[in-house]
């Protein structure tokens, strides 16, 4: 069959609701990403998406409330087309939600609503819901679901639209359009609804029918069961009065599905998986199981509407008192017809107690009797099967007006595709699909819905991470003969013998004369069976082996006989199954060529002969020949070339070079400059050149301005020591002269001379030098900075008579000066160490990081306190890193346990890997053991209507 697929996630899904809302498109929602994708029916390319989360506050409040982070998201669980507009509606993280939408803008929210009664609470809620269109334009919302909390009040509601959201139709409106309600089923009855888990719906003619399971309420005096049943409500139900059954059906029945293997004690299929509705044959089928702690088993029953109206229109079954036994009760009260012309309400308060006390029908739906068949029994039957969904295609044949198709879904993931005669009403196995074969998320198998679609002759499948779509007549052109062909009785294939082909209907019309169909029994399968190939698949490195092989590689590539294989004597397929191509070859020298003609005449020559490598060329990976591609020898034979006279060169100057810089800044220098002889060099006995290389000349011949140096005074002496006091002195050196100051040497002695009384006070004379006033300014310091702005300073000292001070000195001792103005270029440190992982098990992030430092400056120095041109790249680096699953090595979660005196609930669950006296391997069994939660039964929810 032909395989289309869009995978909608790398991640795991948790479910789908996959709606074909019209022959273009299809929508669905992927709920573990909180997602809405519309796409194309063809080809199943993506159209459109739209995210819808639960706000962070919700699902903060979810989680407070007990609920796992998985369950505290956004899954759509309700989504209808009404219009132009679709309703979606969501569990928001526990707090549902719906919104309308266009139907090609899913993106574009139009209107908000609360979801309470339109959607669970809960993602693992088993529900079902379908939108009703009444003749003037208005819509109901028929729902069955869980409508609180704790998921403990069940409910099949109806919920009129609000007039923003369906289509008014003005003053045409009929009385019971403008006056219907919202009704539900009677709250926390167990005669009403016990515990069920919807699984479909279907509207038909006035009636609204529901398909669930239940625990059997008429079972509970014998222990516990769960029955299949079939619930039905009037569409123009008005509710009761202000004093019964108020907001509540008065409609509403139940009655038991039969699907069993007859027998004087039957054998039950209890447990309804999935329903699909034929309405122009007023046909259901259905799929049901054995209960899950039971030896699996499936089976495929199918029932009229007719049998369901007969079921409805009996007696009820009723249990007088809680200890008395069942019994069949006839009832007078017609309130299980309803009509369009007169809406079904009774106002006697008789006729609103007949409608609480029965809901129960006395007998089961049966299903179609089936000639040949001993009794009643099921369609389909498979052991240690379990079936999940089933979709039917109804398709006309060459000799039958129609043949219904069932496509039946198993939990391996496998489709089994039955014919049904419509003679016989035998189920005939056309053939088994495996719609999973290439996918490429085989985690989990499981198929999450199925729809068949007619106007595409396609089914479409939605799994845990794509929608598969499957056409449903590409399996003719498997059949290369007539005979295969028409003995694989699928009603979609046929043999049309102008084009010698295995094909669907030419134009859809199975009556044509040249297109051959015989569907009167099931597939035969014994004929003989001729083998053709299948397709060669890709090209792939293989072992060269054999006689001569170095271990080299070759490409190969294989088919297999299996499109059909043969069987019951058919022929094998003709050729091979195995091809091989480019083989790794090596490369090969030829044959050297003649040696060529020397490469002179004279003197010394050599010739050269050459080779190639291409016997053979290396291809393929093959290695290159090895040796050189050229060989040469001296030509011996060659005679003495005659002598060459070389005439003279005499050597020539260079031009001159730049002079050099002058030996001193004043008082007179000299500088040079140089020229050589190579313009040209003197070659072959000619004269070298005259004169000199180098040149001087005197420079800076004016005179240096006065320079001074003085040394610093030395220590103070002692000169005379007296009864009354002491004379020191101290010494310092002055020169002058007009020279460079590097050149002055000291000269002058000076002196200075003090008094120092024997208080301790001294006093200078006026003895020695009295010359004085500022030195020079000293060498400016080094830089503060090599960049980014530094300081720097020179000082000068007050040079005089002993008694001169700094401050009889005019002007500063010190000066500063700003330097190195540039900025500091940035240069990145090394790259940290990657840090531990955020996370010790699941996905996680690592980090590392380096830091913006100056180039040639401080060390000390940042870059808040420096002018730095900025570093390139980021500071930070962060990567994904990726640790064992936090779930790996768990076993299942224990069930809750009793509530205890607290009002708390436990459950557990037990480490796989290791034991008491070893430790798991690092990376599994991470988490908890053990998780508490508040009682369910301890939580109330009390939700106004």
């Amino acid at each position: 069959m032909l395989l289309c697929k869009t995978a909608v996630s790398p991640s795991s899904v948790l479910h789908y609701s996959l709606n074909i809302l019209d022959f273009s498109f299809v929508i669905f929602d992927h709920n573990r990403r909180d997602y809405l994708f519309r796409l194309s029916l063809d080809g199943l390319a993506l159209l459109e998406e739209s995210r819808w989360p639960a706000a962070d506050e919700v699902v903060r409040l979810c989680q407070d409330k007990g609920q796992s982070e998985d369950d505290c998201h956004n899954y759509i669980r309700v989504l209808h087309v009404h219009g132009e507009r679709i309703l979606a509606c969501g569990t928001n993280a526990f707090s549902p939600r719906c919104s309308w939408r266009p139907v090609e803008a899913i993106d574009v929210v139009s209107e908000w609503s609360s979801g309470v009664a339109r959607c669970p609470y809960s993602p693992h809620s088993h529900i079902s819901s379908l939108l009703s269109s009444g003749p003037t334009g208005s819509a109901d919302l028929y729902i069955g679901s869980p409508t609180d909390f704790s998921g403990q009040d069940n409910a099949i509601y109806r919920l009129p639209l609000p007039s923003s959201a369906s289509s008014s139709a003005g003053s045409s409106a009929t009385p019971q359009h403008i006056i219907k309600g919202r009704l539900r089923t009677m709250q926390y009855n167990a005669m009403w609804l016990n515990v069920p888990d919807f699984v479909g719906s279907v509207e038909a003619d006035n009636f609204v029918y529901f398909f669930f399971r239940e625990a059997a309420v008429e079972f509970s005096n014998c222990g516990k069961a769960v029955y299949s049943r079939v619930a039905r409500v009037c569409k123009n139900d008005l509710g009761g009065g202000q004093l019964m059954l108020k907001d509540t059906w008065t409609t509403f029945l139940k009655a038991r599905l039969n699907c069993s293997l007859p027998a004087e004690y039957p054998f039950y299929y209890d447990h309804i998986q999935s329903v699909t509705f034929l309405e122009e044959e007023r046909l259901f089928y259905a799929t049901f199981t054995t209960s899950e702690n039971s030896i699996a088993g499936s089976a495929v029953c199918s029932f009229t509407l007719d049998s369901m109206q007969e079921t409805f229109a009996g007696p009820f079954r009723s249990q007088s008192s809680p200890t008395s036994t069942w019994e069949s009760v006839h009832s007078t009260h017609a309130h299980s017809h309803c009509s369009s012309h007169h809406p079904a309400h009774s106002s006697s308060s008789s006729s609103l107690l007949e409608a609480e006390k029965y809901q129960l029908m006395d007998r089961a739906v049966q299903p179609i009797f089936r000639p040949g068949k001993s009794g009643n029994g099921p369609l389909i039957r498979l052991d240690l099967e379990r079936f999940s969904h089933i979709a039917v295609d109804v398709v006309a044949t060459k000799i039958h007006s129609f043949v219904h198709v069932l496509y039946v879904a198993s939990r391996d993931g496998l489709v089994r595709k039955y014919s049904v005669l419509p003679r016989t009403q035998e189920a005939c196995l056309v053939e088994i699909i495996d719609p999973l074969a290439l996918s490429s998320q085989l985690a989990d198998r499981q198929i999450k819905t199925m729809q068949f679609l007619k106007q595409q002759n396609a089914l479409y499948i939605g799994t845990e991470n794509e929608v598969i779509r499957l056409g449903a007549s590409q399996r003719c052109k498997r059949f290369t003969t007539k005979t295969q062909c028409l003995n694989s009785m699928d009603p979609y294939c046929g043999w049309q013998s102008a084009l010698e082909e295995c094909t669907p209907p030419p134009n859809k019309n199975p009556l044509v004369s040249y297109w051959q169909q015989s569907i009167t029994s099931c597939p035969i399968l014994n004929a003989p069976v001729d083998g053709g190939w299948g397709d060669w698949n890709d090209w792939s490195q293989c072992a060269h082996t054999g006689e001569g092989a170095q271990g080299d590689r070759c490409s190969c590539r294989q088919r297999h006989c299996n499109r059909p294989a043969p069987a019951h004597g058919g022929q094998r397929c003709l050729g091979h199954s195995h091809e091989v191509a480019n083989c790794t070859r090596h490369g090969g020298w030829t044959e050297w060529s003649a040696w060529s003609a020397c490469s002179q005449t004279c003197g010394l020559a050599v010739k050269t002969r050459r080779r190639s490598c291409g016997n053979p060329e290396p291809a393929f990976g093959g290695r290159l020949c090895v040796g050189p591609d050229r060989d040469e020898i001296y030509c011996p034979s060659n005679p003495p070339c005659p002598v060459k006279s070389v005439p003279p060169i005499d050597g020539q100057w260079s031009d001159w070079g730049d002079w050099s810089e002058c030996t001193a800044s004043c008082g007179g220098g000299f500088r040079s400059r140089l020229r050589r002889c190579d313009n040209p060099p003197p070659q072959h006995g000619g004269t070298d050149c005259s004169g000199c290389g180098i040149e001087y000349q005197t420079c800076n011949a004016h005179s240096c301005s006065e320079a001074k140096k003085v040394t610093t005074w030395t220590p103070w002496l002692l000169a005379n020591d007296t009864d009354l006091g002491r004379i020191e002195r101290r010494f310092r050196f002055s020169c002058k002269a007009p020279v460079d100051t590097n050149l002055l040497k000291v000269g002058t002695l000076k002196l200075e001379e003090r008094i120092c009384h024997t208080d301790g006070t001294c006093l200078r004379t006026d003895s020695g030098n009295t010359e004085g006033g500022w030195s020079e300014w000293s060498e400016w310091t080094e830089c503060s900075r090599q960049c980014g702005g530094g300081r720097q300073q020179r000082t000068r000292t007050c040079d005089g008579p002993g008694y001169l001070r700094s401050s009889d000195c005019d002007g500063p001792t010190l000066m500063e000066r700003a330097c190195n103005l540039q900025p500091c270029k940035g240069v990145w440190s090394c790259w940290t160490e990657w840090s531990v992982c955020s996370v010790t098990c699941g996905q996680g992030t690592r980090s590392r990081s380096r830091t913006c430092s100056v180039e040639g400056g401080d060390d000390s120095s940042s870059r808040n306190e420096l002018d730095i041109e900025g570093c390139v790249g980021p500071s930070e680096m962060k990567e994904y890193c990726n640790n064992p699953s936090c779930e790996q090595g768990w076993d299942a979660w224990s069930s809750w346990s009793l509530c205890d005196a607290d009002g708390m609930q436990v459950r557990r669950r037990r480490c796989m890997i290791g034991d008491l006296d070893h430790a798991p391997a690092p990376g599994l069994c991470q988490g908890r053991s053990q998780e508490e939660r508040v009682c369910i039964s301890n939580l109330e929810g009390n939700y106004d209507m």
